[in-house]
């Protein structure tokens, strides 16, 4: 669901809320949900304004995953990964879907039309119709079963993956993916053993999200979505690739704080009544008010015109004298919903006091009152209905005679009060159709109005309260015409969910008809179809007080379930086995790894993804949350077992077991014969002591987290446990008696020896004294703050060659290798080299030695212990550095070039270079990569020094209680 422009108003009002993901800078999440329909739709059509855009099923299911391989990345979560894929709808959701579905179509054949007429040649493939991301259709069938190989394939090959556990809530499990999600995390909250602080990650598109996480009142829950620009230009085409994508993290505890700071004037005037938790349900349920998924917008009441400061301030107003919220847990309190809205409903007079004053000028110019002539004569006609005769009178509809000067003033508060009713009058004759606006239709305006905000705020806090339900108009009553509601008996008929097809035949227009089974497409087309009308192919739309296309209302009728369904009811039997396949609700499938089962997954898609060989993934069917809603009655129990597998899910189900009996044969040499029953079971970790009332403790079991399988004649029932003598204390003064020596497994002080002190007076309360001794932490302040003093300097070639009297040449050259051969250039013996250069870089290897070179981007850099061995190397072997200053292009040099005097032996002097080098302390210095940031070994030395002061300085006793 979506509140349009709600997104942006809360970024530029709560400039703070959302921070630009960094790799390596986001909090730990336990759980990560996407809603998965917006990757669907990104991935598949990223520009709608491209006529000539085309994309194979292969390429968008391949950057699916990607997309999804990235999120999961990005979070990494720890415990559980939920993927929802929007299933089928209720019926409040389905007539906003038919308008999308019904537009989009109409917009994608003017735009082909459009570049046909510019004599443009668009591609001969058909396109890809976004019509098609729909529960039922044959590309969500094929989407569903792609994804099913995904979830394996990362179970099977990827650690980070095998550490948590996957739901995939397909298409076929009724219901919005965001609000599966909600219903999972309610479930979850409602578990005896639920941690409290776990953190959650919700991914999506839609604004709604944030007023979705803020119902859970999680203290944990943060919104990923991508980067919006606003104002940014419709045709240009939107960044599919995550990796060029701008990830957003709004953390809703922040916005549980501006909320807080946004009514924090109410604090002073309610005291102690102040409950942010109030608050907050409030302030999601004015959100409603501006327009959703499910109702209309009130009239002239925009978010882009200020119209949520003006419910905020009205709010901040009324809700002292109220006596209590407006939103109780989801359910409205129609005494103070009343009373709220009376007092909002003097915008309805402000906005017209605007228009009133153009009507007297027009008044003016033409000599007669403005007053809308078909509503004035529908008036008439009725002035005897009860309520009519009091808003209009024959004088004033016809604008006979004029008032004295003295009544002029009360002339016009009678005149604007007859002007605002004609004015609503209108509004409902031309937007909604009818002919008399009688108290009877303003009061089923108001109680229609009522019961949409109701069932949105049981759909976002309990769930779906009607799946049949929806909101009969296009249009929204004024505000000051939902009056008299506080006595109102809102009842909800729960319904069933349509199954695909008829949802399918509901929403979808008749130029998408191929996405339908072949037997329902003439229901759309053809003339004698008893359901034809709801298949326009030319409908208006009205802006509505609204700027953009979008935003407009699409004006066709609502569908009548009882046609429809009758309608299809004909040639249902005309559906092939694998429509029937399709056409039908199942349960959330959960996956996990198990390092135990082994199989071969068989790929549909083997030219693009290929079979996966071992594959180590446990799948079984979840009822999801609220299961009874989507198959029966609340009187009904919900099922509690499958009780019919598909042909898909009896194959995984044979692999499991053939996966068991090869286990028993290969492993334990064991024949199990045929298995009908598998039972799945933890192992027994261990026990551990959990302390009790009064000082008492006792041995409670730990479970292995991990599930196995076990097939049902190779267990072995009734067997007796023997316990050992460990369950013999009994209290806490037995299991830690005075003096004994503990250590502390927790934080702060991780690893740290204690003794238990008399505890006497605190193991009432399940709890220890100990003294802990903790070793003080070595003083490193002074040495980081003047480390530079103790770092080695490093200077470029030049300088060093400049204090040596050399070329920088020269330098280099013989910080790295120089290698002299036997005999001469011209007579060269042999290929036996010597390398005699001083090693201190490897430029090749990206490899430095610390201490004495260090590389930079541009250049080398030396420390002055290398101009020192050079000084040394210098003065002891000139010669060479001669001989490599004028053959400066030569690889290799020789002991003839260099020692040429007859006297001199080549052999015994190049004995002597590298003789020297080893016993020079560089020659036992390890390298180290360029790419590392290593401390220079007089720092080491500090911090040794550091560390060994510590350890003589007296130990510091912490006193700690604890269990």
């Amino acid at each position: 669901m979506g509140v349009p422009k709600f997104y942006r108003w809360i970024s530029e009002r709560y400039p703070c809320l959302s921070e630009v993901v960094k790799e390596h800078q986001i909090p730990e999440f336990d759980n990560l949900y996407l809603d998965m329909n917006g990757i669907i739709h990104q991935c598949s059509h990223p520009n709608d304004e491209d006529v000539h855009f085309r994309i194979s099923e292969e390429k968008i299911f391949a950057d699916i995953f990607h997309y999804l391989e990235v999120l999961f990345r990005i979070i990494k979560p720890r415990r559980v990964f939920f993927m929802a894929v929007d299933g089928v709808a209720p019926r409040a959701k389905m007539n906003q879907q038919r308008g999308r579905r019904f537009r989009s179509a109409k917009e994608a054949e003017e735009k082909i039309k459009k570049a046909l007429d510019k004599g443009e040649v668009l591609p001969t493939e058909a396109r890809f119709d976004s019509n098609c991301i729909t529960p039922g259709t044959d590309f969500m069938a094929r989407l569903q079963e792609q994804l099913k190989y995904f979830v394996h394939n990362k179970l099977s090959t990827d650690k980070l993956w095998q550490k948590v556990k996957v739901y995939l809530s397909g298409h076929e499990t009724p219901g919005e993916g965001e609000h599966k999600i909600m219903e999972f995390i309610r479930s979850e909250n409602a578990q005896p053993g639920h941690d409290p602080n776990t953190r959650h990650c919700l991914y999506g598109l839609d604004a709604d999200l944030i007023m979705l996480g803020l119902t859970s009142h999680e203290p944990n829950f943060s919104l990923l979505r991508e980067e919006v620009r606003f104002g940014g230009k419709k045709s240009q085409k939107r960044i599919t690739t995550p990796e060029e994508t701008t990830f957003h993290l709004l953390h809703l505890s922040l916005m549980r704080e501006y909320i807080d700071y946004e009514f924090s004037e109410l604090k002073g005037q309610l005291g102690s009544d102040y409950d942010l938790e109030r608050i907050i349900d409030d302030w999601i349920l004015m959100g409603f008010l501006v327009g959703n998924d499910f109702i209309p917008h009130l009239p002239h009441l925009h978010i882009n015109h200020d119209a949520l400061p003006l419910l905020y301030q009205t709010y901040i107003s009324v809700l002292p004298r109220l006596g209590g919220y407006l939103n109780e847990n989801g359910h409205l309190n129609l005494r103070n919903f009343e009373k709220y809205l009376e007092k909002l409903a003097e915008f309805d007079r402000e906005h017209f006091s605007e228009v009133f004053v153009d009507l007297k000028w027009f008044e003016s110019k033409v000599g007669n009152k403005y007053l809308n002539e078909a509503a004035g004569l529908a008036a008439e006609k009725e002035d005897s209905a009860p309520g009519l005769s009091a808003l209009t009178s024959s004088d004033e509809v016809t604008g006979k005679g004029k008032v004295t000067t003295g009544e002029e003033e009360e002339e016009d508060d009678d005149l604007f009060e007859t002007e605002f009713r004609q004015y609503k009058r209108t509004y409902y004759m031309t937007k909604i159709g009818v002919d008399v606006v009688s108290d009877e239709f303003l009061a089923n305006q108001a109680k229609s109005y009522v019961e949409g905000i109701q069932w949105i705020l049981h759909y976002y806090y309990h769930g779906v309260q009607s799946w049949s339900w929806y909101y009969p108009y296009h249009y929204a009553p004024f505000l000051s015409d939902i009056r008299n509601i506080s006595g109102l008996k809102l009842t909800f008929d729960l319904g069933k969910p349509f199954m695909p097809f008829q949802q399918l035949l509901a929403v979808l227009p008749a130029a998408s008809m191929e996405l339908l089974p072949e037997c329902y497409r003439h229901l759309m087309t053809s003339e004698s179809s008893p359901i034809i009308e709801y298949y326009p192919l030319d409908f208006k739309t009205d802006l509505n007080g609204k700027q953009q296309e979008w935003e407009a209302v699409v004006l066709i009728p609502f569908i009548e379930e009882r046609c429809l369904l009758a309608a299809m009811e004909s040639y249902n039997h005309k559906l092939t086995k694998e429509e029937k396949d399709r056409n039908r609700h199942t349960e959330c499938a959960v996956y996990s790894y198990d390092e135990e089962i082994d199989f071969t997954y068989t790929s549909t898609l083997p030219q693009l993804f290929p079979d996966i060989v071992h594959c180590h993934v446990r799948f079984f069917l979840e009822e999801p949350p609220g299961v009874q809603r989507v198959y029966d009655r609340p009187s009904t129990p919900p099922p509690t077992k499958v009780t019919y597998l598909s042909d898909k899910e009896q194959k995984e189900w044979v692999k499991d077991v053939q996966g068991i009996t090869e286990n028993f044969l290969k492993r334990k040499g064991i024949v199990i014969n045929e298995t009908a029953v598998v039972l799945y079971g933890q192992l027994l970790t261990g026990r551990k002591y959990v302390p009790k009332a009064n000082g008492q403790v006792e041995l409670e079991k730990q479970w292995s987290k991990q599930v196995l399988s076990f097939a049902y004649q190779t267990v072995v029932k009734d067997i007796k446990v023997f316990y050992s003598s460990l369950t013999c204390f009994k209290s806490l003064d037995e299991l830690f008696p005075i003096s004994t020596t503990v250590f502390m497994v927790g934080n702060p002080y991780y690893g740290a020896m204690g003794e238990v002190q008399d505890s006497s007076d605190v193991i009432k309360d399940g709890r220890v004294r100990v003294v802990f001794s903790v070793p003080q932490e070595p003083q490193l302040e002074p040495l980081i703050q003047n480390q530079h003093k103790y770092c080695v300097k490093y200077n470029p070639g030049y300088i060093l060659a400049s204090r040596l009297g050399i070329t920088s040449y020269l330098v280099s050259r013989f910080s790295g290798s120089i290698f002299i051969g036997r005999g001469s250039k011209k007579n060269p013996c042999g290929e036996q080299r010597t390398n005699v250069g001083l090693n201190l870089k490897f430029s090749k290897k990206n490899e430095e030695v610390p201490g004495y070179t260090k590389r930079t981007e541009k250049e080398w850099l030396y420390s002055s212990a290398v101009e020192e061995l050079l000084a040394e190397y210098l003065d002891r072997f000139s010669e060479v550095f001669d001989t490599v200053s004028k053959n400066s292009h030569d690889d290799v040099f020789y002991e003839d070039d260099i020692w040429p005097g007859e006297d001199q032996n080549g052999a015994e002097k190049v004995a002597e270079i590298t003789s020297w080098l080893k016993s020079h302390p560089v020659s036992s210095i390890s390298r180290a990569s360029c790419d590392l940031q290593i401390l220079d070994a007089t720092i080491v030395e500090k911090i040794e020094e550091a560390v060994e002061k510590a350890k003589v300085t007296d130990l510091t006793d912490l006193r700690h209680s604890g269990a």
